[in-house]
């Protein structure tokens, strides 16, 4: 999902009121969007750590996070992406949807090196709903 900051093979456009670099980190605050080819990510703030190389390390998108590619879109009240685990984090009203199927809960955990996700509510349900291709 926020796996576009990582690369640097396509140009990357962030935009937001105010981008501030101190040291190892970049800060886009207000009205944010960081688009890479087909993926775009809105978010209130998105505030990416780098390394001592200067590549991305940690990325983490709060407020009305807004994932969106040719095939997903995710919700969240926040996202966190360690980009050396290979670890996304959907914290909050967590939702994923690849055309009519999708899944909610409290916390959406996807492993992206294993392909495999977790999703974890507290005091209610996870919901998913799934459309079986025709075959």
């Amino acid at each position: 999902m926020l796996a576009f900051v990582l690369a640097y093979s396509q140009p990357i456009l962030g935009e937001a009121d105010t981008i501030i670099y101190e040291k190892n980190v970049i800060i886009y605050s207000g009205n944010v969007k960081i688009t890479k080819a087909n993926e775009t990510l809105t978010a209130d703030k998105v505030t990416i750590h780098l390394d001592e190389n200067r590549k991305a390390n940690l990325a983490e998108a709060e407020g009305k996070v807004l994932y969106q590619d040719d095939k997903r879109t995710a919700r969240a009240d926040k996202a966190y992406y360690d980009f050396k685990k290979e670890v996304i984090k959907l914290i909050g009203n967590a939702k994923v949807e690849e055309g009519p199927n999708f899944v909610e809960a409290d916390e959406i955990v996807y492993y992206k090196a294993e392909n495999r996700a977790v999703a974890i509510s507290r005091g209610k349900r996870v919901r998913t709903f799934y459309v079986e291709e025709k075959r």
